[in-house]
């Protein structure tokens, strides 16, 4: 009860300090306008200059920036994506926000993210400086949350030539057996109601361990569960407003945080999983594994340590088996809602075809196929804010100043529904990518940008984009996919937004389809 009674005044003293340093500042900052900027600046202008924004970026509009918590309501919303690009109706494709003496800037259109990440890679292909991401980085030393450094080039480097190399040739087998695997598992449902997220998991997730580790898992493997359910855990609670304070408030590190404590045991539950799994497998993969070619390389090279390698499992397992399987779960959902369209692709499989299963090779002749994947890509970029940039020197984007060290987020999901460039943006239109003749539109892709781009571009982009092809022409050349007639309602297509955006869960009726065409 003491405790208590001590908390609370201790709650209620911080809150008065605020609102006395709140005036003062008010003060200060009155003084120095009076002064007409005469001389240099105080010691407590410069400090306050921390907390508040600076004249350099004041030329960026922006929502109201408030006394120390800046614009961290703004960061708070349930759709995130979907809050940042309603902003950008109001401040236009480039905008200002504060968090705590972080000052990000938002972009939201493809043309604003391709001058900063494609024109100008070099100055924004930095990490933001983050106490969380380096917990979850291993010190910053994977690839996709490391910093702009010798080593992180040099492992991006070997972790894309270990891919390649193994990819070359069995890429497209891998995809092909587990794709086969799929349909094999949805035809012994016999047409009952499921979701099939975790199949999709099961899926995905087995294209990589088999490049990675040389195996494949069953769908009830506990180890492969364990995996999984750690990997969630960790891509949920590092996208909560809990976990991103930290990085903008270093005092609220020192307070018990019962999400971060959550945070740092799934971490360290991950790291016992990988380190098992490379252990167990190091000497049994087979020549054209990519882990072992990534040791071999990795060993010639003085930078990088078995660290690297290990966070570069990591991303592998998280950046290619997540954003797949939650892309396929976002494809069946809206096919649902537009039945005709899995009807065309269907009829379009089954006359190009002749019976036969797809070859990535035949996405030329497929563009009915295409137009769907582009389009689901388009609404539902998996990473809708990729992952946030940071410049690395005194830049511009689109005119405005931006100073070194400031946060970049690529608004994705904000790109792709611009209506200068996608008519009726948030409507489901693959037709949109067809020409009048039914081929494909390349004008359109230009401004599709689901893996962003520059330095930073997606590792994973030749791999997913065939797992997306091939998975879906399998399933809808062999399944009529039905909503279930106990359901009342279509699939809520808002989708649950996190580092991955994924969709609310759903059932599906997957009915087999005739052996004969259509």
């Amino acid at each position: 009860m003491a405790s208590t009674v001590t908390i609370s005044v201790g709650a209620a003293f911080l809150v008065v300090l605020l609102f006395m340093v709140l005036n003062w500042i008010s003060g200060q900052k009155h003084k120095d306008v009076q002064e007409n900027h005469k001389g240099s600046k105080s010691n407590d202008s410069r400090f306050l200059d921390q907390f508040l924004p600076c004249s350099s970026s004041l030329s960026l509009p922006g929502p109201t920036s408030y006394f120390l918590i800046g614009n961290m309501m703004e960061l708070k919303n349930d759709h995130l994506p979907i809050h940042l690009t309603n902003l950008a109706q109001r401040y236009g494709s480039i905008y200002r926000l504060k968090c705590g003496t972080t000052t990000m800037v938002v972009l939201n259109t493809s043309e604003v993210i391709r001058e900063a990440l494609v024109k100008k890679w070099s100055d924004f292909a930095g990490r933001p400086i983050s106490y969380t991401g380096n917990i979850v980085s291993g010190g910053g030393c994977n690839i996709s949350l490391g910093d702009y450094t010798e080593k992180w080039r040099a492992q991006r480097r070997l972790v894309h030539s270990s891919l390649q190399r193994c990819c070359k040739k069995s890429l497209h087998d891998v995809i092909e057996r587990q794709a086969l695997h799929l349909l094999k598992v949805l035809m012994g449902y016999k047409g009952h109601a499921v979701d099939l997220s975790e199949d999709f998991t099961v899926a995905a997730s087995n294209v990589i361990t088999t490049l990675a580790f040389g195996i494949e898992y069953d769908k009830s493997s506990s180890e492969l569960q364990e995996l999984h359910r750690c990997l969630n855990e960790i891509v949920a609670l590092w996208g909560s407003s809990w976990i991103s304070a930290l990085d903008s408030f270093p005092l609220l590190r020192k307070l018990p945080n019962p999400v971060f404590a959550r945070l740092l045991k799934e971490v360290v539950r991950r790291d016992k999983i990988i380190t098992r799994l490379l252990n167990n497998y190091k000497v049994k993969v087979e020549a054209c594994n990519t882990l072992k070619v990534l040791n071999y390389m990795s060993s010639c090279s003085q930078l990088l340590t078995d660290i690297h390698v290990h966070m570069a499992t990591v991303d592998l397992l998280i950046g290619g088996t997540e954003t797949s399987a939650a892309w396929l779960d976002w494809m069946v959902a809206f096919l649902l809602h537009r039945p005709e369209v899995q009807e065309r692709v269907y009829e379009e499989l089954c006359t190009v075809l002749e019976g036969r299963y797809p070859k990535y090779s035949d996405r030329h002749r497929l563009p009915v196929l295409c137009s769907l994947i582009s389009e689901v890509l388009r609404l539902r970029p998996v990473a809708p804010l990729a992952v946030p940039h940071r410049a690395i020197r005194d830049s511009s984007i689109a005119g405005y100043f931006i100073p070194k060290n400031t946060v970049i987020i690529p608004n994705l999901f904000g790109a792709h529904h611009d209506p200068e460039v996608w008519p009726d943006p948030y409507s489901f239109k693959p037709e949109r990518f067809l020409k009048e003749g039914g081929g494909s539109r390349g004008s359109s892709t230009r401004d599709l940008i689901p893996f962003g781009g520059g330095a930073r571009l997606c590792l994973g982009e030749s791999v997913a984009k065939m797992e997306l092809f091939l998975f879906s022409a399998y399933l809808l050349r062999d399944f009529q996919l039905l909503l279930p007639e106990s359901e009342t309602s279509l699939p809520d297509l808002r989708g649950v937004a996190s580092v991955v955006l994924k969709i609310k869960s759903y059932k599906v009726v997957a009915r087999p389809r005739p052996v004969t065409n259509p």
